[in-house]
């Protein structure tokens, strides 16, 4: 088993049969926090490394955007952090399924195998909000042709509910442990920023061909040129459906550190 950490008051009353009302929105209030938080690490993080590393920039555009770009950041916030405390909070609750217990040999496989749902259910919602009648609730994102760390949050509360749903609705389908979902959270609010960074800072072989792996340079061709690269961690299913941009691959080559 791995072993206990020690939790704030408020989700250990959250965590507890019968919770009310208030202790969902006692909870509600630490994962806004929690990504208020990492979100401006996260921000400040790459705005050093972008202003260190010009050279890495992987669209010539200039978005000068970013004050736009935050003022839609709270409502995101609010609805992605209800659709993750909800699923938390039903799972506790016994709403849901009961989880496994976590061990350091059921958490990494779990992950992975939540982490190819959310990139199925990503990549179908992706391609659902481009379709003309639901375009309307995609578009502002799209406004940001060239993206900036802070484009993760540039969205309306239509479509954060509609990607984020997913962590309310997992923990009916998969008896997922909280740490890994709170894991997967963490990771998918990083690379989400990362994915909208603007440069390539981490180009590997392990992002293009054969590897399925998507690299910053995936979506922010998908922001350059729209009908390409729809998917979040892994390029497989723009690869098998024809929706990979045809120089995804030999972009990605050329962001690697040159040998020798």
């Amino acid at each position: 088993m791995v072993a206990p950490v020690t939790l704030p008051d408020s989700i250990l009353r959250a965590m507890e049969p019968g919770a009310g009302p208030l202790d969902f929105l006692a909870l509600l209030g630490v994962v806004i926090a929690a990504v208020v938080a990492v979100m401006l690490a996260t921000g400040l993080f790459f705005e050093v490394m972008n202003a260190r590393h010009p050279e890495r920039k992987v669209q010539k555009r200039v978005n000068p955007r970013k004050w736009q770009e935050l003022a839609y950041a709270p409502g995101s916030i609010v609805v992605l952090s209800s659709c993750f405390a909800f699923g938390l909070f039903a799972q506790w609750q016994g709403w849901a399924l009961a989880p496994v217990t976590l061990t350091w040999w059921n958490g990494l496989p779990l992950l992975f195998v939540s982490l190819l749902l959310y990139d199925a259910w990503f990549f179908w919602v992706h391609r659902l909000l481009h379709t003309r009648p639901m375009f309307r609730f995609h578009r502002q994102h799209h406004t940001s042709v060239a993206p900036t760390v802070w484009t993760n949050h540039h969205e309306t509360v239509v479509e954060a509910l509609l990607n984020q749903a997913f962590y309310a609705l997992i923990v009916f389908v998969l008896p997922i442990p909280w740490q890994t979902l709170v894991v997967q959270k963490l990771y998918d609010q990083i690379s989400g920023m990362l994915g909208h960074a603007g440069y390539e800072h981490f180009a590997s072989p392990m992002g293009r061909a054969p590897w399925p792996f998507a690299s910053t340079v995936f979506h922010d061709q998908h922001h350059g040129y729209f009908h390409y690269n729809f998917a979040h961690t892994f390029s497989f299913w723009d690869r098998w459906l024809g929706s990979l941009h045809p120089s995804y691959d030999e972009t990605v080559a050329r962001f690697e550190p040159k040998k020798g």
